[in-house]
């Protein structure tokens, strides 16, 4: 991939389109900051930009990915900036259980406690039909 440059505005959602080996992956890899320098060379700018609150009527400043620590990279990733991989059923460890993971994440990139996160967990399971209801749960007791 040599010169790619687009823009996604708020509440906008892009999607990636292109034969096998186009560089999808890798461009979205390199946004993200989880492309190896020794496997690609990436360069130029990569803006940023968050709200600050809740109501998207204030915003950060944009800031440039590429000058970031990876640590720095990493308070953005999932919870700000997040990609679908092409094999999302690969996504998931079968070792470990969904809220697990799932908890392991929240807890990544939320200040709450590891109770808190198992709650947040439970909620986003129930909110995909893939755990009953509080209430349906109670009717099983």
């Amino acid at each position: 991939v040599d010169g790619i440059s687009f823009q996604v505005g708020r509440g906008e959602t892009l999607g990636i389109v292109g034969e096998s080996g186009s560089g999808k992956s890798v461009t979205a890899l390199a946004i993200m900051g989880l492309v190896s320098s020794t496997t690609a060379k990436v360069e130029g700018e990569i803006w940023f930009q968050i709200p600050e609150s809740e109501n998207y009527s204030v915003y950060s400043q944009p800031v440039n990915l590429l000058q970031l620590s990876a640590t720095q990279k990493q308070t953005y990733r999932g919870g700000q900036i997040s990609m679908i991989f092409q094999e999302p059923m690969t996504s998931l460890n079968p070792v470990f259980t969904i809220g697990f993971q799932l908890t392991e994440a929240i807890m990544q990139h939320e200040k709450i406690s590891p109770k808190q996160a198992m709650w947040k967990a439970a909620s986003l399971l129930q909110e995909v039909k893939l755990l009953p209801s509080d209430d349906e749960l109670m009717q099983q007791a």
